[in-house]
């Protein structure tokens, strides 16, 4: 189940088969959201006191049975297989009203075959199965469901969904038609899912799609990570409409990435297209087979003969050299490029930036050496490939091999020269300071600011929380080491980057690690001081135990409280169902111990939490 409704929006193939046409455009844009730049919408209907001897959630609640972790062993004895969610969880976890309607659908003769069942089944959905999900309504339809594939996935693959993944993908579904979705052959919600996943996700989705290959994406160099994680960057997973041509547009596009990342994998169909007898194949299809030597400032013309074929070129680059690559469509109207190192290693690609159809790559050369440029396309016909030094003069390198130093407290400005320049910083931070990073659009109206850590990863995006299209991360330092800032944006010209010591206290960590701890039964006060802040408190559970938390909004008008266990894996979640905009969640502790609380919200301010019994 776990990748039937993922693949659904990528037809009948696999959506790491290789593709079967030529590339596609690659968006240059950075992706608009992060797991924390909002806060996940409620998907609880009701909270109305549960009565003795409910389940962990109020029986009115249509809040999520949440998917169990595979590696916690037995399950208990009303549960399927290693904790797997049965439609009887389900059952018990609805309203009253649901339950009659779910008994006068399925009569009673079948009641209990059809609740024995597990949620996750091969053959789901089944016509009971979606008596079930008309019958608990849209929102505790989607729990279920999501639920289901979390659960299914981890089982299935080993890959493990994190608390911040779950509410993301919660908030990520709010608008999705579940039951439309899993009833009807119309692919518009499984799209939607698959932009919920890849926004989600991050490396585990990277993963995901490799799961067919066996390869395990901790096994990949730091090459072929930044590469794959850049591609799914590239990707505009909020776009993902049910408009099937663009979609698959987009899944193309990934699927292509994947092969370009790792050209050593011997994918199925991955092989480059052979000529058809009697057809005379100008250049070679592959860099290991290229005898086509282009000469940089010297144009080389081209063919493609039929479809599927793409023409690879040699070249001799110089280390620090800016190069040009560009495409001149002739009778190919619309030609693709793409960069290889001598491993054949992928660097780049383009499709339209050169305007009119045409693609233009620029490029600094990290070394000296061969390098392989792909002409692909839409169609067949001619083209003109012209590789030159470029006169443009690049402010900040493109890469974090490069990037220039930034003082902590000081303006640096940048200029980005053409459509997916992106530009890097390097800052030292220091061990639990909190910084602020922020953009000031000049000419380039619409800049992002993406952070990495020492070794390459994401840590942090941004696109327009500063105001007025600027981005603006807050951001605290768990050691001190180098730090790296990627400026990027939709267009090109200037900005200005400031990195700064923060002066905002934050009166409660960001995370499990520094949570504050709050008594049961007394309330604790807080603040979140900019968008995307959160805050995290700790409390300890008794077995068997009934919790009511509680967040009173202040000047902090739509407050949210997520739950989580003490292994940070998610509990539960809710926004409005204390009434008046104030989150409130109802749980039976499962056992002693630890439990931690994120106060989350729209906006900025202050609020109350109360955890009682």
């Amino acid at each position: 189940m776990a990748l039937a409704l993922i693949t659904a929006a990528c037809g009948e193939d696999d959506p790491i088969t290789a593709p079967a046409t030529s590339p596609v455009t690659t968006s240059a844009a950075l992706p608009t959201t992060t797991t924390s730049d909002t806060p996940p919408t409620t998907t609880t209907a009701s909270a109305a006191e549960p009565e003795p001897g409910d389940a962990a959630v109020d029986e009115s609640s249509t809040s999520a049975t949440t998917a169990p972790d595979p590696s916690e062993g037995a399950a208990p004895s009303d549960e399927g297989p290693s904790g797997e969610l049965l439609w009887s969880d389900v059952f018990d976890d609805s309203s009253a009203s649901a339950q009659a309607c779910i008994r006068e659908s399925l009569g009673e003769a079948d009641l209990d075959g059809a609740l024995a069942r597990p949620v996750t089944s091969d053959d789901f959905p089944t016509d009971d199965d979606m008596s079930i999900l008309a019958c608990i309504g849209p929102e505790h339809a989607r729990d279920v469901v999501l639920s289901g594939l979390v659960w299914s996935m981890q089982t299935e693959t080993g890959i493990m969904i994190g608390a911040e993944e779950m509410a993301c993908l919660r908030e990520s579904m709010a608008d999705i038609d579940v039951i439309g979705m899993v009833e009807s052959s119309d692919d518009s919600g499984a799209i939607a899912l698959l932009g919920a996943f890849g926004r989600c996700l991050g490396d585990a989705f990277i993963s995901l799609m490799l799961v067919d290959s066996g390869v395990d994406f901790e096994d990949l160099s730091d090459g072929e990570k930044a590469c794959l994680r850049e591609r799914q960057a590239g990707v505009d997973w909020d776009g993902l409409t049910g408009d099937p041509e663009a979609s698959f547009e987009v899944l193309f596009e990934l699927s292509l990435g994947m092969f370009e990342c790792l050209p050593e994998l011997d994918f199925d169909g991955a092989s480059p297209a052979e000529a058809p007898v009697g057809v005379d194949d100008d250049h070679a299809n592959s860099p290991e087979r290229t005898t086509s030597a282009a000469v940089v400032g010297i144009p080389a013309g081209g063919s493609l003969e039929y479809d599927g074929d793409v023409d690879f070129f040699v070249f001799d680059a110089v280390e620090g050299e800016f190069y040009e690559l560009s495409v001149e469509p002739g009778t190919l109207e619309d030609p693709t490029v793409a960069l290889y190192d001598a491993d054949g290693m992928w660097l780049d690609y383009d499709d339209d930036s050169g305007g009119a159809l045409a693609p233009r790559l620029y490029w600094s050369a990290d070394g000296t050496g061969p390098f392989y440029v792909e002409v692909g396309g839409f169609g067949t016909g001619s083209y003109n490939l012209a590789i030159a030094v470029s006169d443009v003069e690049d402010d900040h390198a493109d890469s974090s091999a490069g990037a220039t130093a930034a003082a902590v407290g000081e303006a640096v400005r940048g200029m980005l020269h053409y459509g997916g320049d992106i530009d890097f910083f390097v800052f030292d931070a220091l061990e639990s300071e909190r910084y602020e990073l922020y953009v000031e659009p000049g000419t380039l109206e619409d800049p992002t600011v993406t952070l990495y850590d020492a070794d390459g990863m994401w840590l942090d995006f941004d696109d327009d929380s500063g105001g007025a299209l600027a981005p603006l991360v807050y951001w605290e330092a768990p050691s001190a080491g180098s730090v790296y800032v990627e400026v990027g944006g939709y267009g090109s010209g200037s900005y200005t980057l400031t990195i700064a010591v923060s002066d905002v206290e934050d009166d409660h960590a960001d995370s499990s690690a520094g949570a504050t701890a709050a008594a049961v039964g007394e309330a604790v006060r807080g603040m979140l001081h900019y968008g995307g802040d959160i805050d995290f408190f700790v409390f300890d559970a008794l077995e068997s135990e009934r919790y009511e938390l509680y967040v009173e909004p202040g000047t902090l008008e739509d407050p949210t409280v997520t739950l989580y266990d003490a292994d940070g894996m998610w509990l539960d979640h809710d926004d409005d169902s204390g009434g008046s905009l104030a989150p409130r969640i109802y749980l039976r502790a499962a056992s002693t111990g630890p439990l931690y609380v994120e106060v989350g919200g729209y906006g900025t301010g202050s609020y109350t939490l109360m955890i009682t019994r």
